[in-house]
């Protein structure tokens, strides 16, 4: 039984330990944008041009939620390195926050489990301290 508390005290101090590298992503500073930048490509539509031949114009688009809805945009040239930046940290803060679902659903497995085994301990302890008596049953009366 104490092999077992010292292994699951190992496993929870271990799994302590990951806490700090999980709330980097979130604690940073950098605005985060829920969305994704991807290359569309599509024909125009005019019969002369080179689209039709298969070589589709591209333009990067902006796929997020504003103000309640889907919403796609065409950003400046320009401002796609910012974009991209805000969205990629969004997306690591959302990766980190389902680490920490997963770790917090391990922590509390763990200290359950550990719970347990000393509830277990005690009532053996317990069982040493104040030993029960065979008790005859009553009888009832009828």
């Amino acid at each position: 039984m104490n092999q077992r508390l010292s292994s699951l005290r190992s496993k929870l101090i271990l799994a302590q330990q990951l806490l700090p590298s999980l709330l980097e992503s979130c604690l940073g500073r950098q605005p985060l944008l829920p969305g994704s930048l991807y290359t569309l490509r599509r024909k125009c539509g005019k019969p002369s041009c080179h689209c039709n031949r298969g070589e589709l114009h591209a333009s990067t688009v902006l796929s997020y939620r504003g103000q309640g809805r889907p919403r796609n945009v065409t950003p400046p040239p320009q401002h796609l390195e910012s974009l991209r930046d805000m969205t990629d940290h969004y997306r690591r803060c959302r990766q980190a926050r389902a680490q920490l679902v997963r770790w917090q659903k391990q922590l509390l497995q763990l200290v359950d489990e550990l719970e347990a085994v000393r509830v277990q301990q005690a009532e053996v302890e317990f069982q040493k301290l104040c030993p029960s008596r065979d008790r005859k049953p009553r009888s009832s009366r009828s």
